[in-house]
């Protein structure tokens, strides 16, 4: 269809930084004169894009450029792994792919204020063993911060994707204030191997700690399939 070749034009530029964020697409006139086309198929081609959050229509104004969403990335891969029945070893199996490699990447490029944050969150985590929820905030917020310390966008995207599914593996392998204590040694194993810029030894620990977490998460499925839970 003519209006989804236009669509894809408009696309190209909007991502090549043609039409920068928050700028004003030309007028319809405009882009039928460029373009070739009729204004309905221009008008198409913009609701077409509208669907996919690249611009937003204000009337009186025009057709502004959005800003990327990233809640766009965490909404539709939250709905895929719902609707896919994707179980938590998938996620688990996802995460040592990712983390570890991201964990060695940190070690290289974190900085001061990187370390400061996984600090503070391993305190939160010490200080609230008893607090599924506060622990569990703090542990995925650890996992984020090496995410961002790693200087790779698309890592800080994905994590913060995953950040729904995480939360979940995170309360159902919970098991009180002595597997807090573990984790939390682990957590401080990754860091400091962060800190020292110890590649190897980042990934090993960040690698035992998801195998560990992948064994608990397995232990309370087989117990709650007994019914033991």
């Amino acid at each position: 269809m003519l209006h989804r070749i236009v669509a894809e034009a408009l696309v190209d530029r909007i991502l090549s930084n043609v039409y920068p964020e928050n700028s004003l697409l030309p007028t319809e006139r405009e882009l039928c004169t460029d373009m070739g086309v009729s204004r309905t198929v221009v008008r198409e081609a913009i609701k077409l894009i509208e669907t996919q959050r690249l611009v937003r229509i204000e009337h009186g104004r025009g057709t502004i450029v959005q800003p990327p969403d990233p809640g766009l990335v965490k909404d539709s891969l939250e709905l895929l792994l719902r609707r896919g029945g994707h179980a938590m070893e998938d996620l688990m199996e996802a995460r040592k792919i990712i983390e570890v490699g991201m964990a060695g990447l940190a070690a290289e490029r974190r900085t001061d204020t990187n370390l400061q944050a996984m600090q503070r969150c391993i305190e939160t985590m010490r200080t609230k063993p008893g607090e599924p929820e506060g622990y569990v905030e703090a542990d995925v917020e650890f996992h984020s911060e090496i995410a961002r310390a790693a200087r790779n966008p698309l890592f800080a995207l994905l994590i913060n994707a995953l950040a729904g599914p995480l939360r979940k593996s995170r309360i159902e392998s919970f098991s009180g204030p002595s597997m807090v204590r573990l984790r939390v040694r682990q957590h401080e194993q990754i860091f400091n191997a962060i800190e020292k810029q110890d590649v190897a030894t980042a990934q090993a620990a960040m690698s035992g700690h998801l195998s560990d977490t992948e064994k608990d998460l397995a232990r309370r499925k087989k117990a709650r399939a007994n019914g033991r839970e």
